[in-house]
């Protein structure tokens, strides 16, 4: 797929995924042009490197200069720039298909599951980045320690994080695949779990080699079926293991054995069981790329977790943190994760869900997520591209909470009237943290600049 001197468009150049495929082309020696609507620090990133980026969609953007246009899940087919590449027979591929394009060149590493799946690709990128490998990677997010979400690497190898929402990823045929967990997500794709378990089933068997975290009961159900996979957890029958969890704070420390044999003590700068199955999987990973065990580890010791994944934020009497997750079982890490690791601090909780359509087919299963917070906040619906399901709306969530926790628990419609009532609620020693895929993020910026200065910043 990259072509040096030629030209590929991209329709929605500005999401994760996107920008860091665009990214890597432009450095293999493509010329990028796109358009997106908004402004973010991807699509100025892209700009520095010699991309040429329209705001907005228009049909003039495609002349007959581009050779290929490629375009995110979120773009449908009546977009005018699609229209006219297709009236002109210019042809017209989606992200993931344009990456598995690119990915025949390479040993590839897919990260794949419901969640954990940025985590994880990023502790990966590491490991081989510390230990010379030079590899490739695509993130979905910005990684502090990595410079960005994306690189071009001389390596053999690519890792990539794996999208599962539209289905497309079945087009992948990695070296060594990675399953986290199978849950329940973008029903609106696959409408059913057991729809959802088939395709990453599939998705595993068409890897060469397969790492799977079987503390999740269902990928441990696909894993009775898979003999020579490499199995990762903290449960008892799992390959490779991690033993003796510790937490404190942001640091975690395990012992990490295979296959019953102490390997070595593990220092992970992040908090939570779920990193640590995260590292695992990632540790595995690296075991089948040919780095050693111990050599993998030790290259955890300066992670640095993606932006908005327990992204830090304040920490001076009260600890302000925002946080991705935005679907049950993660915040529900996430929280266990403050309890082990503050133990004794007040957790005030802040979650806006994500899509209408999301909140209508799993809204009911928030409720036993926030188990672990003392006070949980829930905003309106963040809606993306959505637009309002009659009758859906964040109520059946916050009725969900109430069922299931004693928490002191709100809703409060608009991130204004959050920061708001947080000022005069916050005390000293308090952990507040928020949750969600969408611009909930703002609230605890703005907290933060509070906290630091004694008023509000605009963010």
């Amino acid at each position: 797929m990259i072509s040096a001197g030629k030209r590929y468009h991209f329709v929605g150049i500005g999401g994760a995924g996107m920008s860091g495929l665009a990214a890597v082309m432009l450095a293999g020696g493509a010329k990028v042009s796109g358009s997106d609507l908004r402004e973010n620090d991807e699509i100025l990133q892209l700009r520095r490197a010699g991309a040429r980026i329209h705001l907005g969609h228009d049909p003039n953007l495609l002349d007959t200069k581009v050779d290929g246009v490629i375009v995110s899940s979120a773009i449908g087919e009546e977009n005018a720039e699609i229209k006219v590449a297709r009236e002109r027979d210019v042809p017209v591929v989606r992200r993931l298909h344009a990456l598995a394009s690119l990915l025949r060149r390479y040993r590839s590493i897919g990260v794949a599951g419901t969640h954990g799946k940025t985590t994880t690709t990023a502790m990966l990128a590491t490991i081989l980045s510390k230990v010379n490998k030079d590899p490739s990677y695509l993130v979905g997010a910005h990684c502090p320690g990595l410079g960005g979400n994306s690189h071009l690497g001389r390596g053999e190898f690519f890792i990539t994080e794996v999208d599962e929402s539209d289905g497309l990823f079945l087009a992948l045929h990695p070296t060594v695949g990675i399953l986290n967990n199978i849950g329940r997500d973008h029903l609106n794709t696959y409408h059913t779990l057991a729809a959802i378990k088939e395709g990453f089933a599939q998705y595993i068997r068409q890897s060469e080699k397969a790492v799977l975290a079987i503390d999740d009961a269902n990928v441990r159900d696909l894993a009775g079926q898979l003999q020579d996979a490499l199995t990762v957890g903290l449960y008892r029958g799992a390959k490779l293991r991690a033993t003796g969890v510790v937490h404190h704070h942001f640091h975690t420390h395990f012992n990490l054995v295979d296959r019953g044999k102490p390997i070595c003590p593990v220092f992970l700068p992040a908090p939570g069981d779920h990193n640590v199955r995260n590292a695992l999987c990632a540790i595995g990973a690296a075991s089948l790329a040919g780095v050693s065990l111990t050599d993998a580890a030790a290259a955890l010791n300066g992670f640095r977790l993606p932006r908005r994944r327990f992204q830090l934020l304040e920490e001076n009497g009260v600890t302000v943190v925002d946080d991705y997750a935005h679907l049950p079982e993660e915040i529900e890490a996430t929280l266990q994760a403050i309890r082990d690791g503050w133990d004794g601090r007040r957790i005030v909780a802040i979650f806006q869900p994500h899509r209408y359509s999301r909140t209508q087919a799993i809204g009911a299963e928030f409720g036993d997520a926030f188990r672990q917070a003392d006070t949980v906040i829930v905003t309106s619906i963040y809606p993306a591209s959505e637009k309002p399901i009659p009758g859906v709306s964040s109520r059946e969530i916050v009725g969900a909470i109430g069922y299931s926790t004693d928490a002191d628990l709100r809703f409060i419609r608009s991130k204004e009237e959050v920061v708001s009532f947080l000022k005069g609620y916050v005390e000293p020693g308090d952990f507040i943290i928020s949750f969600g895929a969408g611009d909930i993020w703002t609230v605890t910026e703005e907290l933060s600049c509070f906290l630091k200065k004694g008023r509000f910043c605009t963010v």
